[in-house]
């Protein structure tokens, strides 16, 4: 007998990974300041994590949205003073996305008032029980990000 959907370990992993990812939107949006979504968080995180400069563009192809839908994104944190959207100096076509010291400012606020939620986190976990989970993590990620670059295989249709 086959086990049931939920009693299958790959559908259980995602159903914990969306849950935690759940929970930790919620615990982000809980800290935002007025106005800002937890989407303008992510495009914070990202200048953090990655440094800003890049074009709506790239900004798109990082964060796996649509063109329209960061330009949407970066109209709203332009108005909030979070970014500011420049001319390319080399492409004069092209425009280039800086994250402003009140983005910054704003991020590293948002991090201040979630402190005491990440130091209840490394109480409750070890350095190492969370390093043990890292190889499986980044294998699954490399994966996913392999499958969705190929081409969908053509349905076959039975009769």
């Amino acid at each position: 007998m086959s086990p049931s959907l939920q009693d299958r370990p790959d559908v259980a992993v995602f159903n914990e990974i969306g849950i935690i990812e759940h929970l930790i939107r919620h615990a982000v949006i809980d800290h935002l300041p007025p106005g800002v979504t937890y989407a303008h968080f992510e495009m914070l995180l990202n200048f953090t994590r990655l440094g800003d400069g890049q074009t709506p563009a790239e900004l798109a192809r990082t964060m796996m949205m649509t063109k329209g839908a960061i330009t949407n994104i970066l109209q709203k944190m332009e108005a909030m003073g979070l970014v500011c959207v420049l001319a390319d100096v080399n492409d004069r076509r092209k425009k280039r996305v800086r994250l402003t010291r009140a983005g910054a400012q704003a991020y590293e606020q948002i991090l201040r008032d979630m402190k005491w939620k990440m130091d209840a986190l490394r109480e409750g976990f070890t350095d190492n029980e969370f390093r043990q989970a890292l190889p499986f993590l980044r294998s699954l990620r490399t994966f996913l990000e392999e499958i969705s670059e190929q081409p969908e295989p053509e349905a076959s249709f039975h009769r």
